[in-house]
């Protein structure tokens, strides 16, 4: 123990806390959080009041409200109308919406948003939305001033090709990504190059040429669902979905890990996540021992998992008893690392490990 094969140790419990924003339910794959600060998707998090251990593989915000009711009136519709509901979404659920072009002639034919002026953007503005064909082929996401596009990208719903347009020279590029069933996430990312900026945000229709100033029919249409905007950030995270308020949040999220229970949890529950819990041991080791403080505040548990997420065993100390507990002298061999998964009514603990080698490991 404490030779100078060591590979971590914890002597002061170092967690990332914060409360869900929102309630969640049982089964909902992503959770609402108040910050996101310091969180690290290499690391499992606990809901507090459930004790559910919960994964996930993204850390993402949503600056839009009202992501998938764009008949709400947050959106605005020029020449244009929304049949609510009209589709079932790439999530499962009956929530896509319709977008219909009326019968104005040399206008556009979008859903628009304003907002209020940012200033540099120095990462970038991630613009994302679900598109599926129904009698137009053609949809554009765009930033710029009213009926002047400044920054556009166009995506063609049958060939699953995207291009971008920026007469004002801005830095873009533009992807789709194929969700199945004719549904593909539409992505735009630009940058304003330092300037300040007042942008519409638009979704809209372009004709079969790819023009998004044309004459409308008054009937043709195509299927939009779970816009998102990331105002200063370097990526396009994974969608959150958004009601009355911008979100920030843990999604791909897996629930119910190590053996833990999905459960519903109520807004302003306590969530934590270790940042150095899985981080440093993702390798075959040796564990020697284990010192628990436990925070004086109830019996307290520790769980030790492997980089799997499965528990490999569950130390249970009393109520304001700290312990060492000294593995036998050949110590326990974990040929996928040890990690801590959960920690409860802990103030403090060191896991001493040392490196391990044997037949098909490597160290």
């Amino acid at each position: 123990m404490g030779s100078a094969n060591t590979q971590a140790t914890r002597s002061t419990l170092q967690s990332v806390d914060t409360t869900l924003s929102e309630n969640i339910t049982a089964t909902q794959n992503y959770i609402p959080v108040a910050s996101t600060t310091n969180f690290s998707t290499s690391v499992v998090a606990e809901i507090e009041s459930t004790n559910e251990v919960v994964s996930f593989n993204d850390i993402s915000k949503n600056d839009f409200q009202r992501s998938e009711e764009f008949d709400n009136a947050y959106w605005t519709k020029h020449n244009s109308s929304i049949s609510a509901n009209a589709i079932t979404a790439p999530d499962g659920t009956l929530t896509a919406d319709e977008l219909i072009e009326d019968s104005t002639s040399s206008v556009m034919h979008n859903v628009q948003r304003s907002f209020v002026v940012f200033a540099s953007n120095p990462n970038g503005i991630g613009f994302s939305c679900f598109a599926k064909s129904k009698t137009r082929t053609k949809f554009y996401l765009a930033y710029g001033a009213t009926n002047n596009m400044q920054s556009r990208a166009e995506f063609n719903l049958a060939t699953g090709a995207a291009t971008t347009t920026n007469p004002f020279g801005f830095t873009a590029s533009a992807s789709m990504e194929d969700f199945g069933n004719g549904w593909f996430r539409c992505k735009f990312f630009f940058t304003t190059g330092g300037s300040a900026y007042n942008p519409n945000v638009y979704l809209g229709l372009a004709d079969a040429s790819g023009n998004t100033v044309y004459n409308g029919d008054g009937s043709s249409s195509l299927y939009i669902w779970g816009a998102q905007q990331e105002l200063n950030d370097s990526t396009i995270s994974t969608y959150l979905p958004t009601t009355s308020s911008a979100l920030v949040g843990l999604t791909g999220v897996t629930r119910g890990v190590n053996g833990t229970t999905a459960q519903a949890a109520s807004s302003g529950d306590s969530i934590q996540q270790l940042p150095y819990a899985l981080g440093s041991l993702d390798m075959p080791v040796r564990l020697r021992a284990i010192s628990v403080s436990p925070d004086g505040t109830g019996n307290a548990r520790l769980t030790l998992c492997d980089n799997n997420g499965d528990t490999l065993c569950d130390v249970d100390i009393p109520n304001a008893k700290s312990y060492t507990f000294n593995m036998p002298e050949e110590g326990i061999i974990f040929p996928n690392g040890v990690f801590i998964s959960n920690t409860d009514n802990i103030t403090a603990y060191t896991v001493y490990t040392e490196k391990y080698s044997g037949p098909g490991l490597t160290s």
